[in-house]
């Protein structure tokens, strides 16, 4: 015979448009807690993957987020002017090559219909999942592609939690058209 459930205190369910900061990160903090009694403390790195012009200005960029030992590419945007000359896998190759110096074993994104999805396919990545109708009309799809930790990641936790320093993206290679 199951267990009779236990009976729920009385709360108050709402919607707040406008929610209070420190209202947010009780959520975050209380998700993080659950989070870190089941798989432990695991260090996370925010980055920028950069390209600039000879004269120094911000031309393109990916941000990426490691966490559980997986890099997400949160954003990724490159000027009109230097699209479909290379510049793009050399932000990508730069960015999972960072995320294997920190033992990483795979790259996820997402992106929309009308954006870059046979681009990253010809990166290597695969789809994993899709939202039709993200926005009406249209789909969200999600990628992955898994990688090769590097062998000199052999503490990969000690490495991601000292990757907190930048360093240049191109070392002086050019984009190749």
């Amino acid at each position: 015979m199951p267990k009779p459930r236990a009976q729920a205190p009385a709360v108050s369910v709402c919607i707040r448009r406008k929610p209070a900061r420190k209202d947010l990160q009780f959520v975050w903090r209380g998700l993080r807690s659950f989070n870190r009694r089941v798989v432990g403390d695991l260090p996370n790195a925010h980055f920028l993957v950069e390209a600039r012009s000879p004269r120094g200005a911000l031309i393109g960029g990916l941000q990426g987020v490691i966490y559980y030992q997986w890099l997400f590419i949160a954003n990724f945007f490159l000027s009109e002017k230097i699209r479909r000359g290379g510049v793009g896998a050399q932000l990508i190759a730069e960015a999972e090559r960072h995320a294997q110096s920190l033992g990483c074993h795979g790259v996820w994104l997402d992106t929309f219909a009308w954006q870059a999805r046979p681009f990253y396919e010809k990166q290597g990545y695969s789809v994993f999942g899709s939202l039709p109708d993200y926005p009406t009309g249209h789909a969200r799809w999600f990628m992955m592609k898994r990688i090769e930790p590097a062998p000199e990641a052999r503490d990969p936790l000690r490495r991601l939690a000292k990757a907190t320093k930048t360093r240049p993206v191109s070392r002086g290679r050019q984009a190749q058209p």
